[in-house]
């Protein structure tokens, strides 16, 4: 008998996770609980044989629950159950050891088999997740800041005027103008707005 824990904040995720248990005949819902910090407890207490778990919760997440029982638990199998499909999480968890990613509208038989393959040590990965754990990370922007333009965007960042930029870095206003416009072009931007938000999704400058 494999005898899961199932933590997730939503309750009645949990009831229909534990219908679709109670009709396999080898697998038992010893416990649930409601979050990352409870879902701890419960290992130590119940002893599962598996921890089906959320990513996104209050208290202590499953990222965060993940890495825990890595530490305590290595031998014990994850599955990660979502609708999160965001790639930093999935990598995450992955490269914690979890066992399975599974969607939360996953089928009974697809749900019941990964939990069967976990116990095995297989791992399983929803064919829809896959995209996100396997894509390539962003490719690093190939627009390049000089110092003095990149010390110029920061101090627009941080709402200083030309004027007062000017004053900082020692240069004149109309310099600090020239620069901008030239930030603008190579951003391909029309705004300081614009140039602050696409140098911060490009990583160029930080706040």
């Amino acid at each position: 008998m494999i005898k899961v824990l199932i933590v997730d904040d939503h309750e009645l995720l949990r009831a229909g996770l534990e219908l679709i248990f109670e009709t396999a005949s080898d697998i038992d819902v010893i416990g649930t609980a409601d979050d990352g910090q409870e879902g701890l407890d419960k290992v130590k207490e119940l002893h599962p044989d598996l921890v089906l778990t959320d990513i996104r919760m209050p208290k202590l997440d499953g990222i965060a629950l993940i890495k825990q029982l890595h530490t305590t638990d290595p031998d014990l199998p994850v599955v990660v159950l979502t609708t999160f499909d965001d790639q930093k999480p999935i990598q995450q968890a992955m490269q914690l050891g979890a066992k399975g990613f599974l969607l939360k509208d996953a089928d009974k038989d697809t749900i019941l088999n990964v939990i069967r393959g976990a116990i095995k040590g297989e791992t399983f990965i929803e064919p829809r997740i896959a995209g996100k754990a396997f894509a390539q990370p962003t490719p690093t922007s190939s627009i390049e800041l000089s110092p003095r333009e990149h010390q110029i965007l920061t101090e627009v960042a941080e709402g200083y005027h030309s004027k007062e930029i000017a004053s900082d870095i020692g240069v004149s206003e109309r310099t600090v103008k020239a620069n901008l416009t030239t930030i603008y072009n190579k951003l391909g931007v029309f705004s300081r707005a614009e140039a602050v938000a696409k140098a911060l999704q490009l990583n160029l400058i930080e706040l």
